[in-house]
């Protein structure tokens, strides 16, 4: 006969009851909770899907996928998907259909370049440079003239990459390059000066900043860099020109202000004008009078010291136009009247 270890303590037929409830509680609480969280899923992919909808790359991305869906043997679909992946900083997604589009079409440029434009916002100059001189070499020769936007883009890029490594004779020959194909790009000229600026070549650096301007006047970097140059040739001046309009530019951008401000500050320029002036330095007070003037251009004191200044050199007539412009920003200033009647007489 099987026996049966005895238990210390029998339960009661309450306690098992209430062990009941409890049982049926904790299983509708769990039910209550699982039901919560698949809630809260489906309302965070609802809303996930509502932000990608409003995302114009996620929505790129989708048109790219689904004509890669019907074409999957067709290169330039991928290689528009790749795009689309790269352009949303999803790079190991974009680099698989790259590479998927070349095991189609090893030729296709437009993949070549993709991928090494990826590489050089990865930092990887070595494995972009040969994805664009492998453009080159696919697109040499006149029967490729429909394909030279690409080849003008790889000798653009390969102008980028030679400068991020210093290779500034590299950078040059490139760039010029990417210009005789294409004589209308401001970022062209903005490299070139660059490039240009890098093996001291100043005059030049100036003259290519000044035409990136002519093609986008917007251009504030272009603006910054021309301040820097400036400030290499010991003309603070125009460096304060630069830096000021770069300021204008771009506002929300540091770097032009604190370039401006390294300068000095308004005081001590205006110190060093009439120091200069008393020991008739008088190329000395222009200097500082014009800096002056980049400064706090609609400042009537500051036109006013400026006028002084030129007046000083023995210049009444460009002396007179300068009180003018005083006269504008201060238009009941007696002092400046009374100067523009002297030099009219």
């Amino acid at each position: 006969m099987e026996t049966h270890p005895k238990l210390s303590a029998p339960i009661s037929p309450r306690s098992g009851a209430i062990d009941v409830i409890l049982a049926v509680v904790t299983a509708v609480l769990a039910i209550a909770v699982v039901g919560s969280v698949a809630y809260l899923g489906y309302s965070v992919l609802q809303q996930r899907a509502m932000e990608r909808a409003a995302d114009p790359a996620w929505r790129v991305i989708e048109g790219a996928s689904a004509l890669v869906e019907e074409s999957p043997e067709d290169p330039q679909m991928r290689v528009r998907l790749g795009e689309a992946l790269a352009s949303a900083g999803r790079y190991r997604e974009a680099v698989r259909e790259l590479n998927a589009a070349l095991e189609i079409d090893p030729t296709h440029t437009g993949a070549h370049l993709v991928l090494g434009i990826i590489a050089v916002m990865q930092d990887d100059y070595h494995t972009a440079d040969s994805y664009f001189i492998r453009i080159l070499e696919d697109t040499e020769g006149g029967q490729f003239e429909s394909l030279g936007e690409h080849r003008e883009l790889a000798f653009f890029y390969l102008g980028e990459s030679a400068l991020s490594t210093d290779r500034y004779e590299e950078a040059v020959g490139y760039y010029k390059a990417a210009i005789r194909i294409n004589r209308g790009n401001a970022d062209y000229y903005f490299g070139l000066g660059l490039a240009l600026k890098g093996i001291e070549e100043l005059p030049g650096a100036l003259e290519n900043y000044e035409i990136a301007l002519v093609f986008d006047p917007t251009f504030a970097q272009a603006h910054y860099e021309m301040g820097q140059v400036y400030l290499m040739m010991d003309d603070r001046v125009n460096a304060a020109v630069h830096f000021a309009e770069a300021a204008r530019l771009a506002p929300e951008n540091d770097m032009p202000t604190e370039a401006l401000a390294s300068l000095g500050t308004v005081e001590e320029w205006e110190a060093r004008a009439y120091e200069a002036l008393e020991r008739g330095d008088t190329d000395a007070a222009l200097e500082a009078a014009l800096v002056l003037r980049v400064l706090e251009p609609e400042d009537a004191e500051k036109a006013v010291l400026h006028a002084e200044v030129v007046e000083a050199m023995g210049k009444p007539d460009v002396a007179l136009e300068v009180y003018r412009e005083a006269l504008e920003m201060a238009p009941e200033n007696g002092a400046i009247k009374d100067a523009i009647s002297r030099l009219e007489r």
